[in-house]
């Protein structure tokens, strides 16, 4: 068997395989016997016919186009495992010619991981930020949790601003109810602005059982482009109105929160837990600029298979981003008007790099001889599973993909906790 290789663009290997006619001889037996096995042939059992009977029954090209179609897929593979290549994808066969010495040639394509060559990895050093908590933010974090604490009262006097109301309202435009744009008893504070602005203004003064007519101009980067700086009309009746009693932060406030002896206490467990979330952003960050960094001189085209289904994964990340905020990908989509081809074709550089990251992750943990621990990937997995809401009814869980994605999460953050450790804390 001769064999010859060709790189090709796109991270992409040909295979060029010729086979003598003594090599092709055997898979026309074993094309025969598979022939029978499926065909009835008159005075014998399946699979027991011989070749020249199966040839002159079923004809000669049927007969060669079996014998080659298994020489093919034998040694296509047999060559792809002799050589230690691993195919991203499908081995595509181009071409099977014939030879005329009564051999065969035939070529085969397919995606394979480029060779990736991370640099000079441990020159890169990039502090981590120093962490600045604003007392602002302290306080802001507080009356946040003063206003989740507010107690309700219905009240009957006209809507005022900081009132919590609710509301049935229709979004028109030119008589026509926008997509999504009618609502039943939705609740909003007036005042906090997660409306259209103008919006809650009007409200402001209606009573229970009241209802107002208004019309608005959408801003220019409204989120629904089909209303988008245009003028909407909008129907409202006042459901019911609430006066909100925010409590003030004092000391019966933090016990009455279960877990804290005093309004001091309380203050220093949210400085705490913003300290906490600022340094969680700080060590992200610095990851993101790890990264920008190991990718930013990789030059080898990356397999298109790769990048497809890094897209396919961006995208149901971010549908379950969007199922927590009850909206779907589908509604997304049209609020942005774009088409799932549009997206993933704005997202492709994204998905691009992300592939380059995580070839590159893994040639430095085979560098570095970072390994991970069978106890190390249970424990994490027994953890994300604890995490993990229910299944839903019929849904199966792929433990088998599942602890090879923790193993490649755990090796990756061995190495950056490499790559960091050399590092200046603060910049």
């Amino acid at each position: 068997m001769k064999v010859e290789t060709k790189d090709l663009p796109k991270s992409q290997l040909e295979l060029s395989v010729e086979l003598s006619a003594d090599e092709l001889a055997p898979y026309f037996d074993l094309a025969a016997a598979e022939l029978s096995r499926v065909n009835s042939i008159k005075g014998f059992r399946p699979g027991l016919a011989p070749q020249d009977v199966v040839e002159r029954e079923l004809g000669p090209d049927k007969l060669k186009q079996a014998a080659f179609d298994l020489a093919v897929k034998e040694n296509s593979n047999k060559v792809i495992a002799e050589r230690r290549i691993s195919p991203v994808g499908d081995v595509k066969i181009n071409k099977i010619t014939p030879q005329a010495a009564g051999g065969l040639e035939f070529t085969a394509v397919f995606s394979v991981i480029p060779q990736i060559d991370p640099g000079d990895y441990k020159k890169i050093k990039i502090p981590l930020e120093e962490i600045k908590l604003d007392e602002v933010e302290i306080e802001m974090t507080l009356e946040d949790i003063r206003k989740s604490r507010a107690e309700n009262l219905a009240v009957t006097r006209p809507a005022q601003t900081g009132d919590r109301v609710e509301i049935d309202f229709s979004v028109k435009k030119d008589g026509v109810l926008a997509d999504g744009g009618e609502s039943k008893q939705h609740p909003l504070i007036l005042g906090e602005g997660h409306f259209m602005e103008g919006f809650e203004n009007n409200l402001v003064g209606l009573k229970e059982g009241e209802s107002k007519s208004f019309s608005l101009t959408a801003p220019a980067d409204y989120h629904n482009k089909d209303l988008a700086g245009k003028k909407i009309d909008f129907e409202v009746k006042m459901n019911l109105v609430f006066e909100r009693k925010i409590p003030e932060i004092s000391d019966e406030f933090a016990k009455s929160l279960g877990r804290f002896a005093s309004a001091e206490d309380l203050k220093k467990n949210v400085a705490e837990g913003l300290k906490a979330e600022h340094e969680l952003k700080a060590k992200e960050k610095r990851r993101a600029l790890i990264i920008e960094a190991l990718v930013q001189n990789i030059n080898a085209e990356m397999p298109a298979e790769l990048v497809q289904l890094e897209l396919s994964k961006m995208t149901a990340e971010l549908a379950e981003s969007l199922a927590r905020m009850n909206m779907t990908l589908e509604n997304y989509l049209n609020h942005i008007a774009k088409t799932p081809e549009e997206l993933k074709r704005d997202w492709e550089p994204q998905a691009e790099k992300r592939v380059k990251a995580s070839l590159v992750l893994k040639e430095i943990a085979g560098k570095e001889n970072i390994q991970v621990p069978d106890d190390e990937i249970e424990e994490r997995l027994s953890h994300t599973l604890r995490a993990a809401p229910p299944l839903a009814p019929g849904q199966n869980l792929d433990l088998t993909a599942l602890r090879g994605y923790v193993r490649n999460v755990i090796r990756n953050e061995k190495v950056f906790e490499l790559l960091e450790a050399n590092t200046t804390k603060y910049e």
